[in-house]
């Protein structure tokens, strides 16, 4: 008599996925200006510079030497948010080397419009520590401030790590435009939009550079690319749609190159026009054949999901559109960043790759024409320090197969 031998199938599960996170109201990603500022030790986007107080990067802000109290930020929110927990980091301060550095008390205040300021208390944090607070039920705000109270001790200088406000928007942002000539810290500049999507170019001394992205709110996404006489250049950033005082249209964000923070990219409304012209037409595909690869940021995500939200729709269609009309052979790329586990990026990476390949063979481009990997954190093309590298970093690219 033969005994049947038991089969046991061993299937591993999927990396568990992280818990939400909860959005951040002085994220610059959404929407986010920090409007005003009293002094800091650094400047721009550089160490210890006020826009170091949100930017999710363990070096924060330091006040000016000899101001180690006083210190006042002020932030213009994109629209109205419920806020529900102020969470002050003094963790990754310079306490072995400036004891007492560490910022102690500080105070929370919010506004609506054009309302008066609401004090929501002093909070006092322990030396070298993180605490979070929740804030009263119900409280909203478009715009706040924060004063330094007083540190641990120092007599000199204060720093904050970071300052984080978690809560939700209490409607979608509305999407802003872009379009416009500029004066900009690069040279005259265009943009022109059409729906969610930015075209741009900039005389960069001779120098031609052409930007390309997906806007998000007031927020826009995009690459960049220089091709000079020698060598070419590319990299990613981060606008925002700005007003001055007087109501003047401009732009003002940060751009990366080579994986690395770069500087600030700002500009201003002008009525003198880049020799550069702005080519909408046939874009995806010069991009593509020019470079080899894209960046489509207009491919969004929710978090630890694999399904392509709505507004999606309209970037996939072009790219579903330039495939059917070409025999092009590309990979579509999956790309994380760093946070969570190399397992788990790996996996979310592979998947979101794979289903905009499904989404992209039932909208009628050939199967033969497709294959997806994904890269995980892998392949970053800005830094993972940073709260809006980190952004960029999450991203779909279509390269050319090999």
């Amino acid at each position: 008599m033969l005994l049947a031998s038991a089969l046991v199938l061993v299937v591993a599960a999927p990396p568990k996925a992280p818990a939400p996170e909860k959005l951040d109201a002085l994220d610059f990603n959404n929407g986010t200006m920090l409007v005003k500022e009293s002094g800091s030790y650094g400047s721009g986007v550089g160490a210890w510079a006020a826009w170091r107080l949100a930017d999710g990067s363990p070096t924060g802000w330091c006040s000016a030497s000899g101001e180690p109290s006083g210190a006042s930020f002020e932030w213009e929110l994109d629209g109205a948010w419920t806020l529900e927990t102020f969470v002050v980091d003094a963790s990754t301060t310079e306490e072995a080397s400036y004891p007492g550095i560490s910022v102690k008390k500080l105070t929370l205040s919010v506004a609506n419009g054009a309302g008066a300021w609401k004090s929501l208390g002093t909070f006092e944090v322990a030396q070298h520590a993180k605490k979070s607070f929740p804030l009263p039920k119900g409280t909203t705000a478009t715009r706040v401030k924060v004063d330094i109270v007083g540190n641990h001790g120092h007599a000199e200088y204060t720093e904050v790590a970071e300052l984080d406000l978690l809560g939700t928007r209490n409607a979608p942002s509305p999407m802003r435009s872009f379009a416009g000539v500029y004066t900009s810290n690069y040279g005259p500049m265009r943009f022109e939009q059409e729906g969610d999507q930015v075209f741009g170019c900039y005389d960069y001394g001779s120098i031609v550079g052409l930007l390309w992205g997906t806007v998000s709110g007031r927020v826009v996404q995009l690459t960049w690319y220089e091709e000079g006489e020698s060598s070419t250049r590319e990299g990613t950033g981060t606008f925002a749609s700005v007003k001055d005082e007087a109501g003047q249209q401009g732009f003002w964000g940060v751009w990366f190159e080579n994986g690395e923070l770069a500087n600030i990219w700002s500009g201003e409304a002008s009525d003198a026009p880049p020799v550069c012209k702005v080519s909408r037409k046939g874009q995806l595909e010069r991009q593509l054949r020019k470079k080899g690869h894209v960046a489509l940021y207009g491919i969004r995500f929710d978090v630890n999901s694999d399904v392509p939200r709505p507004e999606s729709e309209a970037t996939l269609k072009e790219l579903a559109t330039l495939l059917s009309g070409t025999q092009l052979a590309v990979t579509i790329e999956g790309h994380t960043d760093a946070t969570n586990t190399d397992a788990y990026n790996l996996d979310l990476s592979n998947r979101r790759a794979v289903a905009v390949m499904k989404w992209l063979t039932e909208h009628g481009v050939k199967a033969s024409q497709l294959t997806s990997k994904g890269f995980g954190k892998t392949k970053p093309v800005a830094d993972n320090v940073t709260v809006q590298g980190r952004a960029l970093n999450r991203r779909v690219e279509v390269s050319l197969a090999k």
